[in-house]
């Protein structure tokens, strides 16, 4: 079995098509961020308002991604394949209960969650809306790419990716400026183009058949599903409140410029994850493999290597957002050339954190891979625990300054933590059982 081989060039072949998968998928929030940005600060401020509530509606379709993804490997790697096939048609039902429970149960309280972030933006509304409707396309997407990362065909993830970015890309000032939706605009063309990636998907598997569709509810296997799912969920619902409480914080201690500011530097920066997002989604891929097939000695080599690759890049990454920070700046500022000093700044201060992702990234995958997603959980608790705690604290002494430091500042303690219980985690698994390669 491929996944089996060298963990090394295992991990390389199943990431690089998900790198650059991941990077596309990152132009899809850049590109509206992007040409909103010549709407004005209070128009950025509004996308980047939206963002912790959208994060918490996608949450469970990452989280679906993920445990089937793992399920689908360790499956593969037990030599199962009808519970592999099990997987695909349970992940699915599941998306589409989700999809359907945000929609009638969130979409009419939109208005309510951003007052409680005291933002007061009806653009934000508009675009948060838009993208709720269509949660449903986002989550069935998410499971097949799930699928195809497990069974290691990642070129078709790479494909409808980059087709549906691409898409978005042309999209968005279409609806923004000729048609004059504004801020909607960019919504809509984020629905459209991820509905064309899944189109894409859903023919690719149709033609292929990686794996049968085993049409039977299987209770044990949803329970497998939700037992990652639901854990890699709270991750991101963390994750958004945390941004829900740093929105708060920036709103409190600055102004609508400073949040445009913030938004503008964690758009950039999110393109440093992309190659440990790479990076972590492979190694989840071999990961599991191995460690359905007990070869506990390879999975310790692939989550090292994981780690050390994962530092190089981060390191390369942040020193090229510092020395061309000012150029960056402007990406975001030209619709308001008053930002673009104060976001230069904040660029320099906030990417720090990519130094000390890697650490917290590769751990959490190695739990979503052993099929243990409290653990990712834990490390997401972690994470944003040390974010929010060092952040008010600074604020307090600081302000708007003191957030960007206490961002940086708690990826610095959760990375350290994380590394030890990895490696805890390493140690636990029992020689005796381990089969040689």
């Amino acid at each position: 079995m491929e996944l089996l081989d060298n963990p090394k060039k295992s991990i390389i072949r199943i990431s690089k098509p998900i790198i650059f998968a991941t990077f596309f998928e990152s132009l899809y929030s850049f590109a509206d961020s992007f040409w909103v940005a010549g709407l004005g600060a209070e128009a950025l401020a509004s996308v980047g308002a939206s963002f912790p509530i959208l994060i918490i509606f996608y949450a469970f379709a990452w989280g679906l991604s993920i445990a089937v993804s793992s399920l689908i490997s360790r499956s593969l790697g037990e030599n199962n394949i009808k519970k592999a096939e099990k997987a695909v048609y349970n992940a699915i039902i599941l998306a589409i209960i989700y999809s359907l429970f945000v929609i009638f149960i969130f979409y009419p309280n939109v208005d309510f969650i951003l007052n409680l972030m005291n933002v007061n933006l009806l653009d934000a509304v508009l675009y948060s809306k838009t993208l709720i409707l269509g949660t449903i396309v986002l989550n069935l997407a998410d499971v097949f790419y799930g699928v195809f990362r497990g069974v290691g065909r990642t070129k078709i993830v790479m494909i409808a990716t980059i087709v549906g970015c691409l898409i978005n890309i042309i999209l968005d000032p279409i609806f923004i400026y000729t048609l004059k939706l504004g801020v909607l605009g960019a919504g809509i063309a984020s629905v459209v183009s991820i509905f064309i990636s899944l189109l894409i998907l859903i023919f690719y598997y149709i033609k292929t058949k990686p794996l049968k569709i085993y049409k039977k509810i299987d209770f044990e296997i949803i329970k497998d599903l939700l037992r990652v799912s639901i854990p890699s969920s709270f991750n991101d619902v963390i994750v958004a409140g945390t941004f829900f409480f740093l929105t708060y914080l920036i709103m409190m201690f600055g102004n609508d410029k400073d949040l445009a500011v913030f938004t503008g530097a964690l758009r950039i920066t999110e393109f440093g994850f992309v190659p440990l997002i790479g990076l972590s989604s492979g190694a989840v891929s071999v990961i599991g493999a191995l460690y359905g097939a007990k070869l506990y000695k390879k999975v310790r080599e692939a989550y090292l290597y994981t780690i050390i690759y994962g530092l190089i890049l981060e390191f390369i990454i942040f020193s090229l957002i510092v020395i061309f920070s000012d150029y960056l700046a402007y990406i975001f500022s030209y619709g308001d050339i008053s930002l673009k000093e104060p976001l230069s700044k904040t660029l320099k201060i906030v990417s720090i954190y990519l130094l000390f992702i890697p650490f917290t990234f590769s751990t959490s995958s190695l739990f979503q891979a052993l099929g243990r997603g409290e653990g990712s959980f834990l490390i997401s608790i972690i994470r944003e625990f040390f974010h929010i705690s060092s952040s008010y604290i600074l604020a307090l002494f600081l302000g708007y300054l003191g957030i960007c430091i206490g961002w940086s500042l708690g990826d610095f303690f959760a990375g350290i933590i994380s590394l030890f219980i990895g490696i805890y985690v390493l140690n636990s698994l029992n020689p005796k059982t381990s089969k040689v390669p």
